[in-house]
């Protein structure tokens, strides 16, 4: 899955652009990859000690909500609450997007996790032709009490936020890059080492077990 992440304000703000968003609370799920999206958004826009930040729930329902009442200028919501919050007339001054991951401890079999590549890839392929048909697990989870996401339908949702490709290999030169921005905010410390954060035997075997030996 690559997650789109949406810098959203209320509908009454006078925010349009992230620029403005400069000096100005905006509540993230600290910890949480929309977090750390958000944080990536704001500091394209606006010098690093202008990003003002607090810490919101991390249900995007429940931090949707907190923005409507007031509890912050603007936060980071993912899909269906993007969706939601359009049809509630907020504006969306920045979207990104990133890699969603899987975290295996050191003790995973290459075969269980060769099937579950497998299992990605039939569902990502099948998802990529017809979009629109699965929509509705957007609905599921998290969402299902929720109900301005069990009134959305199909069609109220954009299928250019909705991108997926097939698993490869963690690509070792954006591990690194994603480590060493983390620490410039405090959130890591130390310096990136592959051989710790990646396990590229057990990662190899398990994708020529799904896939065959590299070409």
């Amino acid at each position: 899955m690559i997650v789109c992440a949406a810098l959203v304000v209320p509908p009454d703000s006078d925010v349009y652009v992230p620029q403005e968003l400069a000096g100005r609370m905006v509540g993230l799920d600290y910890g949480n990859g929309t977090a750390y999206a958000g944080l990536q958004m704001l500091e394209g826009a606006v010098r690093r000690d202008e990003v003002t930040t607090c810490a919101a729930v991390i249900h995007p329902g429940e931090r949707y909500a907190a923005m409507m009442r007031g509890a912050f200028e603007a936060t980071v919501l993912q899909e269906p609450w993007i969706t939601v919050a359009e049809k509630a007339g907020c504006r969306l001054v920045s979207t990104t997007f990133f890699h969603g991951t899987w975290v295996a401890g050191p003790d995973l079999d290459p075969e269980l996790y060769a099937a579950f590549l497998r299992g990605v890839t039939q569902a990502v392929r099948r998802i990529n032709a017809d979009k629109r048909r699965y929509v509705s697990y957007f609905k599921e989870g998290w969402a299902a009490g929720d109900p301005e996401v069990q009134a959305l339908t199909a069609d109220d949702f954009h299928l250019g936020r909705i991108q997926l490709r097939e698993p490869t290999p963690i690509p070792e030169d954006e591990a690194r890059w994603a480590w060493d921005w983390m620490a410039s905010w405090g959130v890591l410390e130390g310096t990136f080492d592959v051989t710790t954060q990646i396990n590229r035997k057990v990662e190899q075997e398990a994708h020529e077990l799904a896939f065959g030996p590299p070409r």
